[in-house]
């Protein structure tokens, strides 16, 4: 939900608590002012009827619809006001309704007189009909009005807001131009565009330091592991005995898993720096079909079954070297974890998926957790514990995804195409 929306919709919850307490209180005010208001009334009446009887000085009971004057032969309490609630038949609306009544004595020339006066009172009902409906309306009323400036304001005061999401969405950490935001005479927005400015600034400079230092840091060692590898195989040519080829074959073999290791950290850095962010639809098959070419010598070597099901012409939106990598990885995993006897790789291609099942020892573990760095299942092996990270890696940053199952004796890596 966008800002300006949640902003407008605490304003109007704020608002409705805001009408329901103020009708409550309007209910109460209104109440108060037309009780006092038909107290009044009948005090006037009182006033006009005094006048009245002062003039014509009835000798006989006058009864009328409102007013009623008795004529009292003996003295009574006079100006004994007397207030209350009472129903009479209302000959307008034909039916009986609840009115206001006022009974008094008086004395007036000389007489004494009893008088009782009658004023319909103002419902409840109707009043708070009056106040629900006039609510009503002018809450529409702020609706209307509250919606129509929230789109107006969301249209014009949050335009530098949406001008800074445009520009962080088009940030690019491998560019070394600044960040341009759009001019804006907000103080909160210009500090917003002030730190991530500063932060971005910051956040290239690392990148670029470790960018560097992964680059330098791999060079660096491949130079003394290529002087060391050259300065083994010198001595292989010496007089060796038995027990000296052996620890010099070890030695070798330790300094090229030493270079593996850093080219493959250097890989998974650069996958990480979204390196090879360029995609392009490219004919998977032809490539899978090329990569197994190569590789089939080497499978018939170690007296394994290939089964091969490729649909042709597969597109998939990938950049070409991460692909190669990635089916590189698979194949290698396929045959290097496979059995000695009987044993087989199957590669299945659509438009769907690129599955790989090969033959192998049952998993002691859960394979999901082999992809990450470092994790292997037996620690004697020559894996590096890297192979399935970077499988991982490339799927991620391509929104692909990935699923290892082991059934039996039977390993199957699934690479969905999404």
């Amino acid at each position: 939900m966008r800002l300006i929306n949640k902003i407008t919709l605490i304003f109007l919850g704020v608002s409705f608590i805001v009408f329901l307490i103020g009708g409550l209180v309007t209910y109460k005010v209104i109440g108060d002012e037309i009780k006092k208001e038909e107290k009044w009334f009948l005090l006037e009446r009182l006033t006009s009827t005094e006048k009245y009887i002062g003039r014509k000085q009835p000798q006989n009971p006058i009864i009328r619809d409102k007013v009623i004057i008795l004529p009292q032969k003996d003295s009574i309490l006079t100006d004994n006001y007397i207030f209350s609630d009472t129903i009479v038949y209302h000959r307008t609306l034909e039916r009986p309704e609840l009115h206001n009544k006022l009974e008094v004595g008086k004395k007036i020339e000389g007489r004494f007189y009893k008088i009782t006066l009658y004023d319909i009172i103002i419902e409840q009902d109707d009043i708070i009909d009056g106040i629900v409906e006039s609510l009503f309306k002018t809450y529409l009323i702020l609706l209307a009005l509250v919606l129509i400036m929230g789109w107006i304001l969301s249209k014009r005061l949050l335009i530098p807001f949406e001008k800074t999401l445009q520009s962080i969405r088009h940030f690019d950490i491998k560019e070394t131009e600044p960040v341009e935001f759009h001019k804006t005479g907000t103080k909160e927005f210009k500090r917003l565009n002030q730190f991530i400015e500063n932060m971005s600034s910051k956040i290239r400079r690392d990148y670029q330091s470790l960018k560097e230092f992964s680059e330098n840091a791999s060079h660096e060692i491949q130079t003394p592991l290529s002087v060391a590898k050259g300065k083994l195989e010198l001595l292989q040519d010496t007089p060796l005995d038995e027990n000296q080829q052996q620890l010099v074959k070890e030695a070798q073999k330790s300094i090229t898993n030493i270079s593996k290791l850093g080219n493959m950290l250097t890989l998974l850095a650069k996958i990480d720096n979204h390196e090879f962010d360029t995609r392009n639809q490219i004919n998977g098959s032809e490539i899978l079909e090329e990569i197994i070419e190569d590789y089939k010598e080497l499978i018939y070597l170690k007296g394994l079954k290939l089964d091969l099901d490729i649909e042709e012409d597969v597109q998939v939106s990938i950049n070409s070297t991460l692909f190669e990598i990635l089916v590189n990885n698979l194949l290698k995993n396929a045959i290097k974890h496979n059995v000695n006897t009987n044993g087989y790789i199957s590669v299945e291609m659509n438009r769907a998926y690129l599955q790989f099942k090969n033959s192998g020892i049952l998993l002691k573990s859960d394979p999901n957790l082999l992809f990450g760095r470092f994790k292997k299942e037996n620690f004697k092996t020559n894996s590096l514990g890297l192979g399935l990270s970077i499988i991982k890696k490339i799927c991620e940053v391509n929104n692909m995804s990935i699923d290892y199952s082991c059934k039996e004796q039977e390993h199957i890596l699934t690479v969905y195409f999404h």
